[in-house]
């Protein structure tokens, strides 16, 4: 979520002469690996989910856009390649300086927002499950449709907010860090997980509910998932999201430690995103049936045709 203005890009472009040119060229490589993995594995999660019948169900429409907007955010790391390069001088011009520079800022911002967005969306989901399951069961495909709707909706509208702060048209600046709207809504969307993951283990260790009801136990089973997902996501999202609220909040000089220290915290913010489709390849069972049934249609040789020669 990168989410720094002007001056800050000014001190990457500086902070870049304290890394060598080995350094820069590693950075560029482990975001590189990370981008082709996420787009990679969330590309092969969309097309099983659209594959696999099983898996087509309305608790599992946050999920593929979760898939959705995480291989779109394979894009952002390329994006932050590009800029690791042009501030390491490795090729010119300077990013800052291309035409397209504000739907750079944008996509920056949009794709990463639009994927903690669906985690907090998927922690309601799951709790609306856990405390209402017969109601659950009977909302509309439509209303799934418009909860996505507003995701994309609001990463939009902050990525608009962030644009607008960098050029200057709207001053949201704390202490030249990022905009304290982004500030409110990181805070927001932590407090959601949270707060409804918690009341989801209270719920389930001091309720009475039937374990053995048969679409309970498969609601139950998907939560887990869903809680391990986001945990996992928490924890690799945390620490960078922590060093931008700091930032933000004190005068921070760029020092050599600092600077890999940030883009270590970057590299967790990505792995977040190729993470998931592993643990959907550990956790649910139809999932890894149909991943391993497609593989193998993928990559079993095809037997040769034969012609007999008296058809020819």
């Amino acid at each position: 979520m990168e989410v720094e203005n002007h001056s800050q890009q000014e001190n990457t472009t500086s902070s870049a002469f304290l890394l060598s040119p080995f350094e820069c060229f590693a950075w560029i490589t482990v975001f590189g690996i990370e981008a082709v993995a996420i787009v990679t594995l969330n590309a092969l999660t969309i097309i099983i989910y659209l594959k696999e019948r099983s898996l087509r169900k309305r608790s599992m429409y946050l999920v593929i856009n979760l898939a959705v907007a995480d291989m779109f955010v394979g894009g952002f790391v390329v994006i932050q390649c590009w800029f690791l390069g042009g501030h390491c001088d490795f090729w010119t011009p300077n990013p800052s300086s291309n035409p397209f520079y504000l739907v750079i800022i944008a996509l920056l911002t949009v794709f990463p927002l639009a994927s903690l967005t669906n985690l907090a969306a998927i922690s309601l989901e799951r709790t609306h499950a856990t405390f209402r399951p017969f109601k659950h069961r009977t909302v509309k495909k439509k209303a799934f449709g418009a909860v996505i709707a507003v995701a994309w909706i609001t990463a939009g509208l902050f990525a608009t907010i962030r644009v607008l702060n960098v050029f200057h048209i709207l001053h949201l600046d704390l202490n030249q860090g990022f905009p304290i709207p982004f500030v409110w809504f990181l805070l927001l969307s932590l407090s959601i997980i949270t707060v409804s993951y918690s009341s989801i283990a209270i719920k389930i260790v001091c309720g009475n509910q039937s374990h053995r009801h048969g679409s309970n136990s498969r609601e139950r089973k998907l939560t887990r998932t869903l809680f391990m997902v986001t945990i996992v996501s928490l924890l690799l999202t945390l620490p960078h999201i922590t060093l931008l609220i700091h930032s933000s909040l004190s005068s921070l000089t760029l020092t050599y430690i600092f600077l890999h220290l940030n883009y270590f915290f970057y590299s967790l913010f990505f792995a977040n995103s190729f993470i998931n489709p592993v643990l959907y390849t550990f956790r649910i069972p139809e999932f890894r049936r149909a991943l391993f049934s497609f593989l193998r249609g993928r990559f079993q040789p095809q037997p040769a045709q034969n012609f007999p020669l008296n058809n020819m």
